[in-house]
């Protein structure tokens, strides 16, 4: 096969050739030319930054029959056998299909031996986090006391799966993550080099999508030659890629922000029908948020790779949007995605976005005259409008369900316990209080601190959190759980019921027809219930 792609074809011969290292490039190049070398070298990042490429370049340069401050010639017969793969000297070693002792056992028995035709055996090991703890065993004393003649090079995407007692034996660097201007740069040397038509939006959307690897990058442009017949040009490169262009999520966002949830719902079927993925344009949505986001915050946080009209669109809605009002629904979209999982994506998404739409009904309900219910002003977190006029009633101002408890305004004071509240809040959101039953409520006032599990906290968004707050009219401080700060409601009724349960029992063995039973019938008394409750009902309350 003659034909080479373009990861291949554009892999770096020289130092000056890897794209965005600079900083490594040079102490590596510095150390050659002064021979102050490691015996270990261990090169971390994500895939496609070069690690592997820089192994082979450094032992390129310190076998160089011609080598000149560090820099290998390419040419000579060392250069040339190493970037052929036939110079015996230089062995590279993939650790994720020879993870085993025996693999690094062929590696020890060969090192004892001085190189014939170079002046250093390189020994490069690839992913070596793949490596087995008893492989890592049988390279520690070599990896320490190599011979003069050998040098050690490891690259790994996830260095901290590593033992420690191999990371200390090297000389660590870490290849940074490449910007998204970087990589439009190079994309532009290899379009001109290559003679490849194309436009400034599609290498753009290519470096983008690449993720800060040059690798990616060229091969997502390979890709993309041949599916434009041999151009970049923006279409293909977001039809290619399943990319969805910048004025969708903008639309979708006005939509979402101004309440319009049939709209979005519209929108979203449409892109559906265009071929684009749910989850993808979620995706974008969430990209296009942050972005928002960090406009809102600080202008100088916004993406320089950013158009023009994009940077004027931010710059509209991060006049007249508040950082936490962004946040809630960021929350709730990114919370939203994960139950994509069990949900079918299109229904998932639709409700999605109209739950999205829909926090806006809710930010029209919370500011009600029914918050003010305490004697003392200052005793709620939330306070009336000055729009509202002051004679209106709180009979008037205060919706309630048809059982009586109040929707979308603060719990009236007469709760005087956490379990009156959350028994009225079932009526309202019954799954949210089934979790809050498993909550422990250390205080219940004008403050009220209920302390979470990492699963509760999970399990509560920050919207189902601020929507309960709201709700009930009180300020609530979310806290840790902490051994022995107390029992749940739902353990408080388990242990109730166990020890009425014991009760029971004691009373039944007590019981001289219970005795006859178990003695003419051999039997055991297992579990003795209320009357009128069944085991099935019982199990259920406990759960």
């Amino acid at each position: 096969m003659s034909y080479l792609v373009l990861a291949r074809r554009w892999r770096p011969r020289k130092f000056a050739d890897l794209v965005g290292q600079d900083i490594v490039v040079r102490t590596l190049r510095n150390a050659v030319a002064q021979g102050r070398l490691a015996h270990a070298y261990l090169f971390c990042g994500i895939r496609g930054v070069g690690k592997t490429t820089l192994a082979r370049l450094m032992a390129m340069s310190i076998n160089c029959e011609a080598v000149e401050e560090g820099e290998p010639c390419g040419q000579c017969a060392s250069c040339q056998g190493i970037l052929n793969g036939s110079l015996l000297e230089v062995q590279e070693m993939d650790a994720a299909s020879h993870t085993g002792v025996d693999d690094i056992r062929e590696i020890i028995d060969g090192i004892r031996y001085p190189p014939a035709s170079t002046r250093y055996k390189v020994y490069i090991i690839d992913e070596a986090h793949m490596l087995s703890r008893n492989a890592f065993n049988a390279l520690l004393k070599t990896l320490e006391e190599p011979p003069s003649w050998a040098l050690f090079i490891l690259a790994t995407t996830e260095p901290e799966k590593l033992p420690l007692t191999v990371r200390s034996r090297c000389q660590r660097f870490d290849l940074r993550r490449l910007s998204t201007m970087e990589i439009l740069a190079y994309l532009k040397q290899v379009a001109e080099r290559e003679g490849i038509t194309h436009d400034e939006e599609a290498l753009l959307a290519i470096a983008r999508a690449a993720g800060g690897s040059v690798r990616d990058a060229l091969s997502l442009g390979e890709r993309l030659l041949v599916y434009g017949n041999g151009a970049w040009r923006q279409a293909d490169v977001r039809q290619a890629l399943g990319l969805v262009e910048d004025d969708l999520s903008c639309r979708l966002s006005e939509a979402i922000f101004e309440g319009k949830g049939a709209d979005a719902v519209r929108m979203l079927r449409e892109a559906q029908m265009a071929g684009h993925g749910v989850r993808s344009l979620l995706q974008s949505l969430a990209s296009l948020w942050h972005r928002l986001g960090c406009s809102i915050v600080d202008r100088g946080l916004v993406h320089e790779e950013l158009n023009e009209p994009m940077r004027q669109w931010l710059s509209l809605q991060a006049e007249r949007l508040s950082w936490p009002w962004l946040d809630l629904r960021y929350q709730v979209l990114v919370q939203g995605m994960r139950d994509f999982d069990v949900l079918d994506e299109t229904l998932g998404g639709e409700m999605l976005l109209l739950r999205l739409a829909g926090l806006n009904l809710l930010d029209e309900q919370q500011p009600r005259p029914a918050v003010q219910v305490s004697s003392s002003p200052t005793s709620s977190p939330v306070s009336a409008p000055a729009s509202v006029a002051g004679n209106e009633t709180e009979q008037d101002a205060k919706p309630v369900t048809d059982n009586g408890l109040p929707l979308g305004g603060a719990v009236s004071p007469g709760y005087s316990s956490w379990a009156q509240a959350v028994e009225a809040y079932a009526g309202v959101r019954p799954g949210i209080a089934a979790i809050l039953e498993c909550v422990v409520c250390t205080e219940f006032g004008e403050r009220v601190r209920l302390q979470l599990t990492p699963l509760q906290e999970r399990q509560l968004s920050v919207p189902d959190r601020g929507e309960f707050e709201t709700w009930l009219g009180r300020e609530v401080f979310w806290e840790r759980r902490q051994e022995g700060s107390g029992e749940s409601l739902s353990e408080q009724r388990r242990r109730r019921m166990q020890a009425e349960e014991e009760r029971l029992r004691r009373i039944a063995e007590q019981d001289p027809h219970v005795r006859q039973l178990r003695e003419r019938l051999d039997a055991e008394l297992v579990k003795v219930l209320p009357a009128g409750v069944q085991d099935d009902e019982r199990g259920n309350g406990e759960a």
